[in-house]
């Protein structure tokens, strides 16, 4: 049974999976070299991509413009799914995008030392092990985390300091 703030954050969705788009504020270099945005938030759930020539509309499950803050993201995003895996459920958030989209300004965030600017990945694992350290102690928690890259069709696992390459295997 999903948790109550999975319910929460999920109404209007049909299942287990959601999609949803963040707008990274714009970057100094970005500004400094002029650059024109071409992403554009029009409400909670759509965007718009393009230029004069063509602009397209999508829409998404939850859109986050570039104002929105790291706290806002992970309280919609993870924060759902970190009270269903402290319930037994195993769980991905799938970061997907182009280079410098902004998948690591979302998921690492700018800075790891300042608690307002961490991403979804610090703020998780500090929730994560709150809520083990709060359960009952007749609870017996294994936390297995992957943290992976795929680029260019190769999958590197950037939690091994090692550089070992990852073989592709599926958990029965």
């Amino acid at each position: 049974m999903p948790s109550k703030g999975a319910a929460a954050a999920s109404e209007g969705s049909t299942g287990n999976v959601r999609v949803i788009a963040r707008i990274r504020p714009t970057n100094a270099l970005e500004i400094k070299k002029g650059g024109v945005d071409c992403v554009r938030f029009l409400s909670e759930n759509e965007l718009e991509c393009g230029s004069e020539e063509g602009k397209f509309k999508y829409t998404f499950d939850r859109v986050f413009g570039p104002e929105s803050t790291q706290s806002e993201v992970f309280d919609f995003v993870a924060a759902p799914i970190t009270e269903d895996v402290l319930a037994g459920y195993n769980a991905t958030i799938f970061a997907y995008g182009q280079t410098s989209s902004g998948k690591t300004h979302t998921m690492e965030g700018p800075s790891l030392d300042d608690p307002v600017q961490r991403g979804i990945i610090p703020r998780t694992v500090t929730d994560l092990f709150q809520g083990v350290a709060r359960a009952d102690a007749n609870i017996e928690f294994t936390v297995k985390v992957s943290y992976i890259e795929i680029y260019m069709e190769r999958i590197r696992d950037l939690l091994d300091q090692f550089g070992t390459k990852v073989k592709s295997t599926r958990d029965r």
